[in-house]
């Protein structure tokens, strides 16, 4: 017999209500994982199982250089020795800043950097990894994509990897043209890594936008904070799935903002395809998908109790997690939580880290019993309290909704109002599939329980469990 979770005159709701309570002492040495050398600007990804993969540099003592990894951590916090050399994949240049992709077949990608002084020719490379940490050199050449003449930024911010759909989006700085730290080139790559000449011109587009974004509709959308005609005002350019200016937006692609976003620190695009962005002085705005700042969205800052460098910004169950640093002399990172409408969550409220080792923060990992951050050269494992239940007696709304759960093959709903996508997350936070229309088939997603985030046409959203036969 199918059971019905109705939402209508009353309903019990399941409250999330966590904050940091502690590290986790079972991971690596009470909490911390040593990565070494100070690696502020390591990055890191998470696996189902809890185990996670992060790039490092390390200094070889034959050498005299510095060399570049991507290695792998069992879910307690250990070397994995099965991955590459005893837990260690070289990379084949030595960058000094990362990123990392997983594609859906379990393969890595890892962005990053490197220099021919014989030719004064900088590049940005791709690598791809197999699962078990050797290059795969059906990739590229030898496993790397180069790309001459780009790069990051001096603030490490203007270059990216994203996925759309079955393609690689690549973007950095371009290193030619009279104005050339104004301008950020976009490459396409196929699955082998060649370049997608189908896209844009040839293969590449160009834009001013220092932060690139692949939207639910697989366009391509920039942002920047100042261009070439004027320096007090942002501009955000849209580009089809193709590359091509989108000519509804704007002028001819480009919609000049009626404002600046300021000196951006970092820039997220969440599920409904708006910029959450903050600036140096702390401030943070969420830009919609049309290019006006949300009215809606009013963070404060004068509400943390220092001066703070906000340098990271994701969403997890309808929720902004924030990372940064406060400023001073004495710097040590935090970690907030935002509601919807930018106001720190006074459940979650702040988690300022007391050890002086750990003063930056560069990437976090946000899971619904944990968080993990990287920074200092440190990666550390942070426990959340338990989720709590609490009941409420709701009015009836027009927002009321309906689902068959548990759900066998077909997640089925009934409501009273129009419904612009349901958002499935598993467990561990990972958005595993998004449904457009009812009676759709999720027959695929294996047995458990798994967050439905639901957005309505009005413009609400609800966050309920689903379990899964």
């Amino acid at each position: 017999m199918k059971k019905t979770l109705l939402l209508g005159l009353t309903l019990i709701i399941q409250n999330v209500c966590a904050q940091i309570i502690s590290k986790d002492l079972t991971f690596a040495s009470n909490g911390i994982f040593s990565i070494g050398n100070n690696d502020s600007w390591s990055k890191m990804i998470q696996n189902s199982d809890g185990s996670m993969y992060f790039t490092h540099n390390e200094s070889n003592s034959t050498t005299g250089m510095t060399d570049s990894f991507l290695s792998k951590l069992t879910s307690t916090g250990v070397l994995d020795n099965s991955f590459g050399t005893n837990g260690k994949s070289q990379l084949p240049y030595y960058t000094n800043e990362s990123q990392i992709k997983k594609q859906t077949d379990g393969k890595f990608l890892v962005i990053g950097f490197h220099s021919d002084s014989s030719s004064s020719i900088d590049y940005t490379d791709v690598t791809r990894f197999l699962v078990n940490g050797q290059i795969d050199n059906s990739f590229g050449t030898n496993g790397t994509v180069s790309l001459p003449d780009m790069g990051a930024d001096t603030n490490l911010r203007g270059y990216g990897l994203l996925f759309q759909n079955n393609k690689i989006i690549v973007y950095g700085e371009s290193f030619t043209g009279p104005t050339f730290n104004q301008y950020r080139t976009v490459y396409r790559l196929n699955e082998n890594g060649s370049i997608d000449t189908s896209f844009g011109n040839n293969g590449s587009q160009t834009t001013q936008g220092k932060f690139i974004f692949v939207d639910n509709q697989s366009n391509v959308i920039s942002l920047t904070s100042s261009t070439d005609a004027n320096p007090n005002v942002g501009q955000i350019e849209k580009y089809n799935s193709n590359g091509q200016p989108d000519s509804g937006f704007g002028n001819n692609g480009v919609l000049t903002l009626s404002f600046s976003p300021g000196f951006i620190g970092a820039a997220y695009m969440d599920g409904n395809n708006n910029i959450v962005y903050s600036n140096i002085n702390a401030e943070i705005g969420r830009i919609i998908s049309d290019g006006t700042l949300d009215p809606a969205f009013t963070f404060d800052p004068a509400l943390l109790p220092f001066s703070t460098w906000i340098l990271s910004i994701t969403e997890k169950n309808g929720y902004y997690y924030i990372g940064g640093m406060t400023e001073g002399t004495d710097t040590r990172y935090f970690i907030s939580r935002l509601t919807q409408n930018g106001t720190i969550d006074p459940v979650f409220n702040y988690f300022v880290e007391t050890e002086a080792n750990l003063a930056n923060i560069g990437d976090m990992i946000v899971n619904d019993n944990n968080i993990i951050a990287n920074g200092s050269g440190y990666i550390v494992k942070y426990l959340l309290n338990p989720a709590t239940l609490a009941t409420a007696d709701i009015t009836k709304t027009n927002s009321e909704i309906s689902f068959e759960n548990p759900v066998n093959e077909d997640l089925v709903y009934t409501t009273r109002e129009k419904i612009n996508k349901i958002e499935i997350y598993s467990a561990d936070g990972k958005l595993v599939k998004t449904i457009k229309g009812n009676h759709t088939n999720i027959s695929e997603l294996p047995k458990g329980v798994y967050t439905a985030k639901i957005a309505f046409e009005n413009g609400k959203t609800m966050i309920k469990k689903l379990i899964k036969k």
